[in-house]
């Protein structure tokens, strides 16, 4: 299955000259993802069944032939005194038949293969919806990943220019050896981190490559439809509950239990036929010569008593709707806390982002006034390290959170059922039909 969710091939260049956008990477998961290949041959193999109930529907033909050796005694173990008492026998025959009624069991079962394979499309959307999720998960941890790799070598940059500025003091007899040592120990500390950042950064690469299907290049932050958002938790959840092919998909799932029973129920009505049979037989019954005859019949097939087995089947499909329907329930429960975690993520991380840049805005405004105080004797360099540590530390947790809060914004659209919409991802045709 080739689908079309990537974009045009003319829009795209080479991987390492291109860089690959949020959008383009989504596409490009879809079109790789095991997990979404698996769900549309599920798809695709409940609408074959429901293609095989059909055919009850139309007329059954069966041809049947068979040749042989017939030999003909008496119940005195003597065999028949004619002219060849062992003879070959032969049968050809043919019988078409046409279902007139069952009980409805057909049509139910029809049904309930229809609402099974429209809940397998259903699934089949809400599998990219959560792959989407992924894509955008790991993208935004690279973006903020490269981020604070950047944070990290320019706070390296920044110690050591410290660390030179003491040496440099150190030699002219203007600075202790204390100073150099706290300088150094603060340098290896920044180069630590900046080893511990560039690790975070390879291990994202591959979990991208594994999602995917590509190397990450030259990424782009993201801009999404801001106009797509809810106003309130509330309509975030009556959007989700009205919109959500997960939960669409269980309420389905509950329409096939029910068309179940009703199949099983079938069983306890007589099945009406059609039959056209026409055989020709050859030295059948120890008569030499051929034999034709042909008939057309109505035929009617009752099970009187069969051990209670029909009843058995009615209940046991009698509780797995009592199963659909508690799935049914689960699922919109797990959509409406789903959509309230992501709304009090994204409401809270909006909140955090102002104070968050007025701590980077304080800090920076600090760092730059003990610089000069210890310029002029006022500080010590340990105010100074200080300083600069408390900067880097505001803008990593900033950063953290910007990227955080758009990840929050993803991640309700995505329980809102609405991610791939807004990604404007367009999903294969085979997709988008109704079965």
């Amino acid at each position: 299955m080739r689908s079309k969710t990537l974009l045009l091939a003319s829009m795209l260049l080479s991987a390492h000259t291109q860089a690959v956008s949020l959008e383009e990477s989504v596409a490009y998961a879809i079109d790789y993802s095991p997990e979404i290949l698996a769900q549309y041959s599920r798809y695709q193999s409940v609408v074959r069944d429901g293609d095989a109930a059909s055919g009850d529907y139309l007329p059954q033909a069966n041809l049947y032939g068979a040749i042989g050796y017939q030999g003909t005694r008496y119940d005195s173990d003597n065999y028949i005194d004619s002219g060849d008492r062992n003879e070959t026998r032969s049968e050809l025959g043919l019988r078409v038949s046409q279902l007139l009624f069952d009980g409805f069991g057909t049509s139910a079962n029809i049904d309930r293969l229809t609402y099974e394979a429209e809940a397998e499309r259903l699934t089949l959307i809400s599998r990219a919806e959560n792959v989407s999720l992924d894509v955008v998960r790991i993208y935004l941890d690279l973006l903020k990943a490269q981020t604070l790799l950047e944070l990290s070598e320019r706070n390296v940059r920044e110690h050591q220019e410290i660390y030179q500025d003491v040496f440099d003091k150190k030699q002219k007899g203007l600075s202790s050896n204390s100073d150099l040592a706290q300088i150094s120990a603060r340098v290896a500390t920044a180069q630590s981190s900046l080893i511990s950042a560039q690790n975070n950064l390879y291990d994202l690469q591959a979990q991208f490559l594994r999602l995917v299907g590509k190397t990450p290049t030259d990424l782009v932050y993201p801009i999404f439809d801001q106009g797509l958002l809810p106003s309130s938790v509330d309509v975030a959840k009556s959007q989700a509950i009205n919109n959500h092919p997960e939960l669409k998909a269980a309420m389905l799932d509950l329409d096939a239990a029910r068309k179940e029973v009703r199949r099983e129920k079938g069983d306890y009505y007589p099945e009406v036929k059609l039959e056209l049979v026409a055989n020709k037989t050859d030295d059948v019954g120890n008569q030499s010569g051929k034999d034709e005859d042909a008939r057309i019949m109505l035929t009617v097939d009752y099970d009187i008593f069969n051990g209670f087995s029909t009843n058995s089947r009615v209940e046991s499909s009698a509780w797995r709707v009592e199963e659909a329907r508690a799935i049914r329930l689960r699922t919109e429960r797990e959509i409406e806390e789903g959509t309230q975690l992501a709304w009090n993520a994204y409401d809270m991380l909006e909140r955090q982002k102002g104070l968050l840049q007025q701590n980077v805005d304080s800090a920076k405004i600090a760092e730059l006034g003990y610089i000069q105080q210890f310029q002029v004797g006022r500080r010590s360099l340990l105010d100074v390290l200080d300083a600069k540590v408390e900067v880097f530390l505001a803008r990593r947790n900033y950063v953290n959170t910007q990227y955080d809060h758009t990840l929050a914004a993803y991640r309700l659209l995505n329980a809102m059922g609405m991610l791939t919409y807004a990604l404007r991802i367009e999903h294969p045709d085979e997709w988008q039909e109704s079965k």
